[in-house]
């Protein structure tokens, strides 16, 4: 768990996309905390406050509005489609000594996993998972180490370690990741069998095989033609 760090902040008392504009050009970025119950607090902090927190902050911090400083959450951070500064921010208000949902990050670590090493790779569905634990104790991330792991297997969520006080909200049969097998893998693989398949069907023995079929209907056609022969002569 990272330390919970405090920001400098101020009230925003105009509201809408003109304002919020005017902010921006200004070298603010604009910040809305949402607050359970109540109705959302505005704010605004200034860009290299906002760049700290986007890059420092994994799940908690703190923020100072007017001299009262609150905990909260983070949400979501906006980003520019091309230029990619920050537009606005979004917290989520929480009180440290509750217990909390959150999702959290789960990294896998596959430097030793056979299935890797066989030629697979790590599909994961999820990458991340909800839990339930005390607001100042969310862990960073969850590490999984895929050492046991085989080509064409499975993990399930059940199987990522929890630290105490932490419990799966997210259902523990949900499929976490798989080590399959690439594409490109798998028709190398059918491209070789059929391969291997053709060149059978192409060897002596195979042609042997279809010259004795190829006689053996005009071997049974001499054997009727002799019984015919040996058979006596019907009476007339």
């Amino acid at each position: 768990m990272s330390a919970t760090l405090t920001f400098p902040g101020s009230t925003r008392t105009e509201t809408g996309t003109i304002a919020a504009n005017k902010l921006r050009a200004a070298g603010k970025v604009p910040v809305t905390i949402s607050r359970r119950g109540q109705a959302s607090q505005l704010a605004v902090v200034d860009v290299k406050t906002a760049a700290e927190l986007a890059s420092k902050v994994v799940h908690l911090c703190r923020l100072t509005i007017d001299g009262k400083t609150i905990t909260v959450l983070r949400g979501e951070i906006v980003r520019h489609t091309l230029k990619d500064h920050i537009t606005h921010i979004d917290l989520v208000e929480v009180d440290e000594k509750s217990t909390i949902k959150v999702d959290v990050a789960v990294i896998p670590d596959a430097r030793n996993c056979p299935g890797v090493k066989a030629g697979g790779i790590v599909e994961q569905r999820l990458r991340r998972i909800k839990v339930s634990c005390p607001a100042h104790a969310i862990p960073d991330q969850f590490e999984i180490n895929l050492d046991a792991v085989e080509l064409s297997t499975s993990v399930l969520v059940e199987a990522v370690k929890l630290p105490k006080g932490v419990t799966l909200v997210t259902p523990p049969k949900s499929t976490l990741l798989s080590v399959v097998i690439p594409r490109g893998m798998k028709k190398g693989e059918e491209e070789a069998a059929t391969e291997a398949a053709n060149a059978a069907a192409s060897t002596p023995a195979a042609e042997g095989d279809k010259k004795a079929g190829a006689a053996a209907p005009a071997a049974a056609a001499g054997d009727k033609a002799a019984a015919d022969k040996a058979a006596p002569a019907k009476k007339k």
